[in-house]
């Protein structure tokens, strides 16, 4: 199987990538709306909200409001990292692979996992949960090593761009 290309291993991941923003949308909209519609049992000062069609199936979270905003905020941001990484995988499905919207959308997608996800990993911790020190460090650490790696790619793909508008012009 290709990994570039119409028909190939990016074209399959596109679509599985907008999949996950659906389902990620999907479930802050249904914990959102089971929260104001108040379906919900509150067991141990935890909120339970049944799946439909998955009887045997539960959402749980301790029923706070930093709680419920974290829940939010983290969804939020992988849908939104989800499409970012759909909309690689949608220059990586095209004919031409070095093309300046696929080293913006690489760019978007390393400011994203450089800046925007330890803002949100601290505004967590500590405006929203409140605490003193900062919880979980591999968070940081791997969104911003994903972060650089992506800066490499960047790199490459602009020189990869430039011989091939390069090699266009010598055609």
């Amino acid at each position: 199987m290709k990994i570039f290309g119409p028909n190939s291993l990016s074209h399959f991941l596109f679509y599985l990538s907008r999949l996950c923003i659906i389902g990620s949308v999907s479930l802050i909209a249904f914990i959102l709306i089971s929260l104001l519609l108040r379906n919900y049992e509150i067991v141990n000062n935890q909120f339970k909200i049944g799946l439909p069609f998955f009887p045997e199936t539960f959402i749980r979270a301790n029923y706070q409001s930093q709680h419920i905003i974290t829940i939010t905020l983290s969804m939020l941001f992988f849908a939104v990292f989800f499409y970012l990484l759909s909309t690689i995988f949608k220059t990586f499905k095209a004919p031409k692979l070095f093309t300046d919207r696929a080293i913006k959308q690489l760019n978007y997608f390393a400011l994203l996992n450089l800046i925007a996800a330890p803002l949100l990993f601290l505004t967590i911790d500590f405006f929203i949960m409140q605490k003193q020190q900062i919880g979980n460090i591999l968070n940081y650490l791997l969104t911003f090593l994903l972060g650089i790696f992506l800066l490499f790619i960047v790199a490459i793909f602009k020189q990869g761009y430039q011989v091939q508008n390069e090699n266009d012009l010598t055609i």
